[in-house]
C-alpha cells in the first residue's frame, strides 16, 4: 500500500501508470475525493483515462486508509493542499489535472487561486466555492452525534443517490465505507469548510477549469455551480441529469467522458 509520511502521520495514495509510451500527453491527473468516503470513489472515471494518463487518487487527510488529525488544527485548506504537493512530488509531478468530488472540489479551487502554477486545468465536481451556502450543513454536522455513524450515513445515502440510481453492490460498498468514517474527522472536515468563502476571488481564477454539477443535490445547488461559471473567465459547466450530490460514483463514466472531452479541448 503506497504511503507518504506527513508531519501527522501516513497519507495513502494509488499511482496507476499503464498509458503505453507512445499515448499522448501522458501528463498526470490527480483525484481528490470530498467527505466520507476514499479514494476508491473514483473507480469507474479510470476505464476512460488511464489509456493516455497517469493517475493519482488520494485518500484525503482522516479518512480511508490515510491519517486522521489528532485535533481541529489539523484542518486547513493550506494543509491540505500541502497534501497534494507533496504527493504531487512523491510521484514525480510538477504539474497536475486536478479533478476534486465536494470538498476536493473546494481543495482545488482554493489551489488555483494559491498555488496555480500546480494544475494544468481544474474539474470540480458536486463543489462549493461558498462553504457557508452548502444546504444543510449545520445539520449534517449535527446529526453524527445525534443519530450515530450507521443511521448518518443511511441517511446520507438518500441525500448522495436517487432510488435506484447506483446498484445494490455499489449501494453497499459506499454505504460501507461511509458508516467507517471517522466521526471526528467527519466533523472537523465540516467545521473547515463551513468556514471558506471564495467567492470574491472567482474572478482570478484562470486556470482552465470544468465545472460538473448534479441538477438535485440538497447540499450544493445548480445556481452555486451557474455563480461561478460567470465570475471565472476560462470556466465551463455541465449539469448532470437525474443526479444527486453523489454523482461522481454515480455517474462516474459519463462524468469521466466530459472530462476527457474537455482535457482534449
Amino acid at each position: 500500500m503506497p504511503t507518504l509520511q506527513r508531519p501527522e502521520g501516513a497519507l495513502y495514495y494509488d499511482l496507476t501508470d499503464i498509458a503505453p509510451p507512445w499515448a499522448k500527453p501522458r501528463e498526470t491527473i490527480l483525484f481528490l475525493h470530498g467527505l466520507a468516503i476514499d479514494s476508491d470513489i473514483w473507480s469507474p472515471w479510470l476505464p476512460a483515462l488511464v489509456d493516455r494518463y497517469r493517475v493519482v487518487r488520494l485518500d484525503l487527510r482522516g479518512f480511508g486508509r490515510s491519517f486522521v488529525p489528532k485535533d481541529h488544527a489539523g484542518w486547513s485548506m493550506d494543509a491540505i493542499a500541502a497534501d497534494v504537493r507533496a504527493v504531487m512530488a512523491a510521484v514525480g509531478a510538477d504539474k497536475v489535472h486536478f479533478i476534486g468530488e465536494s470538498t476536493g472540489g473546494t481543495v482545488g479551487l482554493y489551489m488555483a487561486l494559491h498555488q496555480r502554477e500546480a494544475l494544468l486545468s481544474l474539474t470540480t465536481v458536486s463543489a462549493a466555492h461558498r462553504g457557508g451556502a452548502i444546504g444543510r450543513v449545520t445539520a449534517l454536522r449535527d446529526e453524527i452525534a445525534t443519530l450515530g455513524m450507521d443511521k448518518w450515513s443511511e441517511r446520507l445515502m438518500a441525500q448522495r443517490f436517487h432510488e435506484g440510481g447506483i446498484s445494490p453492490e455499489m449501494w453497499r460498498w459506499f454505504h460501507g465505507v461511509q458508516r467507517k468514517a471517522e466521526p471526528r474527522a467527519c466533523g472537523d472536515l465540516l467545521d473547515m469548510l463551513v468556514q471558506v468563502d471564495l467567492t470574491a476571488r472567482l474572478k482570478e481564477i484562470t486556470t482552465p477549469t470544468l465545472i460538473i454539477a448534479p441538477d438535485d443535490s440538497p447540499f450544493v445547488s445548480v445556481e452555486s455551480a451557474v455563480e461561478r461559471l460567470r465570475a471565472m473567465p476560462n470556466a465551463r459547466l455541465q449539469v448532470i441529469a437525474n443526479a444527486r450530490h453523489g454523482v461522481a460514483f454515480s455517474h462516474g463514466a459519463e462524468c469521466a467522458a466530459a472530462v476527457s472531452s474537455f482535457l482534449k479541448r
